[in-house]
């Protein structure tokens, strides 16, 4: 909600989502969690801060949304993928090129029992590749 409201789709103060979702977070896990969520996200210099450009601002509510997202499926790697945010590092580990993947590929099982349409996915999208751009990455 912090997202939309930022970008106008919705109403509403961005700030005031952005600090309910945090404490929201931290709750699910935490439930009697009791330092006010300004201290907190203060001492983490995670504060929101109004004065910021929009970058900025996505840079924030994603990184909280990535943290909150962590350990639900692939959830974050979605919006990572979505939004390019948080910027996050791309070390020794990434083996494409030192590129973020940005798809999975086809599972071994849809390859041998269904290569007709195997086929013809891989035609129209590209190579069955994790570095294949998806259509709305594509320029």
């Amino acid at each position: 909600m912090a997202e939309a409201a930022l970008k106008g789709w919705i109403n509403g103060d961005p700030a005031v989502y952005y600090n309910n979702a945090v404490e929201a977070s931290i709750k699910l896990w935490v439930p009697n969690w009791d330092v006010p969520v300004l201290t907190y996200l203060t001492a983490a210099d995670m504060q929101w801060f109004d004065g910021g450009t929009l970058d900025e601002k996505m840079q924030k509510i994603h990184l909280q949304k990535y943290y909150a997202l962590f350990l639900v499926d692939m959830q974050q790697w979605f919006e990572y993928r979505r939004t390019g945010k948080p910027v996050l590092p791309i070390g020794e580990g990434v083996r494409n090129n030192g590129v973020m993947p940005a798809r999975m590929t086809y599972p071994v099982y849809v390859q041998s029992t269904n290569p007709t349409n195997y086929r013809l996915a891989v035609e129209a999208q590209g190579p069955d590749s994790i570095s294949t751009q998806v259509w709305w990455q594509k320029p």
